[in-house]
């Protein structure tokens, strides 16, 4: 979704008694289009949760500045201990550093919904794969067991490889945010989590402590 799609539908959802506002995935950063959206529910009981692109403290203080009530973190968890991630998709979250946003993968699941994804050397070699195909035609290249079900997995599907996963996990599809290449490290997700709140506070406190 543009900027321009994502206002629409925030005028179409919202109302006054929602209480939250609905995430999306964007294909714009979040800087620009978080005021405009804060600006356009200021006057109904809505909560905005800011998510794209933040994996740390300063994301998180540049959030709320913007006029968000919290802050929603993907990437930065999928990244840690407690993961339900295949060790090689959050190994390949700290190798690679660049994403793009496609509708490559999961297009007969997800019509019409592109996802932003690793930018691996699979993706790199199909990235212009036909508008016209989808995995359904696809060989498998994978096995999973998702909810307790065994599944298989399509090249081109959208299922990213989990703990169970077996197979060619190259080609499988790996999302990540634009933030990942600040994530340096596997942490547990209790460190992500102190060390967010504790280095907010301290950036609060030196950059806004003599206002």
């Amino acid at each position: 979704m543009n900027h321009i799609e994502v206002l629409k539908a925030v005028r179409l959802r919202s109302n006054c008694s929602s209480g939250i506002l609905d995430g999306f995935l964007l294909q714009d950063g979040l800087i620009s289009l978080l005021p405009r959206v804060v600006d356009l529910v200021s006057d109904c009981d809505i909560t905005v949760i800011a998510a794209g692109g933040i994996v740390d403290a300063r994301g998180y203080v540049a959030a709320l500045i913007l006029g968000a009530h919290g802050v929603c973190l993907g990437t930065r968890f999928l990244a840690t201990h407690e993961s339900f991630a295949h060790p090689y998709y959050k190994q390949k979250l700290l190798e690679y550093n660049e994403t793009n946003y496609t509708n490559v993968f999961g297009r007969s699941r997800w019509p019409g919904a592109p996802h932003r994804v690793l930018r691996t050397p699979f993706y790199t070699e199909w990235r212009h794969f036909p508008d016209d195909e989808n995995e359904e035609n696809q060989p498998v290249i994978g096995h999973s067991v998702i909810h307790g079900v065994p599944k298989e997995i399509h090249r081109f599907a959208g299922t990213i490889p989990n703990a169970t996963t077996t197979g060619d996990l190259d080609c499988m599809v790996m999302y990540a945010g634009e933030g990942v290449g600040m994530i340096k490290e596997i942490l547990p997700a209790a460190e992500v989590l102190r060390k967010l709140i504790e280095e907010a506070q301290q950036i609060i406190q030196q950059k806004f402590s003599h206002v």
